[in-house]
């Protein structure tokens, strides 16, 4: 194998019940009001960042319009808490439970001072290059934003006009379960509703029940599948999803208004289908809360774009606390190697793994060759040497 490529698909929208001892709101508080501040971000691991100052340390904030709220995770130490009650939540990977809700402490955002933000609490799946989650409550209290990836700026404003004059190609969106969903286009004369999810890093992933339904009414879909493998990629908040058949896609175009992406690869999940964050490696993105309305101006001022993106060959995913082989795709160099669907990773080099986040820190060096002691499904062990 000559890469490892760890799939974590980790974005989270948080859906409450009228039962719950707390409900959705956006009582959280702003400093300013007719405000417009410019904000520095950066991209860490596909995923967009923003600096966030609490109690006199700067922390990293994750932007995440596929949330609904905000997200703290329990045992980081890194932001406190105070518990305030629970909530439904329901993850990218489709689960779903009550969990608990947090009042973050204050922390300003540039020149913005934020008071009383609530954010869910959850067990760290998966290892983190942030501190908190900042979710879609943000648009939804009364802002607008624009995301330039090439100046690494974010310009936040409660100014409903300022975006006014802005250019480009633009969708109206809904809210379902506070989160913004909008229509694209994965196939000539279809249309899917997806999640905008700045959380997600691939340009597009399809959910698999909705992939099959247009699959069922057209062959030019069908034709736009370059393999089929069982297996689970995705995971959440509260877990991975269910194992399924797992469709590898390369789309002729994806349209978003009069705006095609070509040569698009994606992947069909259990989650939502959903537009990611890597759309901003293409242009700037234009959030407008109050009319509800998401503008993408392309950075070269074209109608269209060629991703031609690389699929991968293997996802390894946390199963009951150890490090699994998600998927693997028959003909790969890892699935030459010896490794399979349902593989249990316990050791690299004869040092142990006690969870996937002892997996996701582990000192790989490209090129470099590993053996990987595993437990099959069956229950046995082998050893199978991978080159990262």
């Amino acid at each position: 194998m000559k890469k490892i490529v760890l799939l974590a698909l980790c974005s989270l929208f948080t859906c409450c019940g009228r039962a719950q001892m707390h409900a959705y709101s956006t009582n959280f508080t702003f400093s300013e009001a007719d405000f417009a501040d410019t904000i520095h971000i950066e991209v860490v691991d596909g995923q967009i960042m923003i600096p966030a100052v609490v109690g006199g340390i700067t922390r990293r904030f994750c932007f995440d319009t596929g949330s609904g709220q905000g997200t703290v995770y329990a045992q980081d130490g890194a932001i406190p808490y105070k518990e305030v009650g629970n909530v439904v939540s329901r993850d990218a990977a489709g689960h779903q439970d009550t969990t608990k809700v947090a009042v973050l402490p204050d922390f300003r955002l540039g020149h913005l001072e934020v008071k009383g933000y609530v954010a869910s609490v959850f067990k760290q799946q998966v290892s983190r290059k942030y501190d908190a989650i900042i979710g879609f409550d943000f648009i939804n209290k009364g802002l607008c934003c624009k995301i330039d990836l090439r100046r690494k700026i974010m310009i936040l404003t409660d100014r409903r006009n300022l975006f006014d004059d802005e250019t480009g190609y633009t969708v109206g969106y809904k809210l379902h379960w506070w989160v913004p969903y909008i229509l694209v286009s994965p196939f000539k004369r279809h249309w899917d509703e997806v999640l905008f999810d700045t959380g997600s890093r691939q340009l597009f992933t399809m959910n698999k029940q909705s992939f099959d339904k247009h699959a069922y009414k057209s062959k030019q879909v069908n034709e736009q599948v370059e393999q089929r493998v069982r297996g689970h990629v995705s995971i959440g908040n509260m877990g991975t999803e269910q194992d399924d058949e797992v469709a590898f896609l390369k789309l002729e175009r994806l349209r978003w208004d009069n705006f095609s992406f070509t040569n698009v690869r994606a992947i069909t999940t259990q989650g939502a289908s959903r537009v990611g964050a890597d759309i901003l490696k293409y242009g700037t993105i234009t959030i407008d809360g109050f009319r509800r309305k998401i503008i993408f101006a392309p950075y070269d001022g074209r109608d269209s774009v060629e991703v031609n993106n690389k699929s991968y060959t293997i996802a390894y995913v946390p199963w009951q606390e150890k490090v699994a082989v998600g998927l693997v795709v028959p003909g790969s160099n890892e699935y030459k190697a010896g490794l399979r669907q349902g593989d249990i990773l316990l050791e690299v080099d004869g040092k142990p793994l006690k969870s996937f986040i002892d997996f996701q820190r582990f000192p790989f060096v490209i090129g470099h060759s590993y053996e990987l002691l595993v437990r099959t499904k069956e229950g046995k062990t082998k050893k199978v040497t991978i080159t990262r």
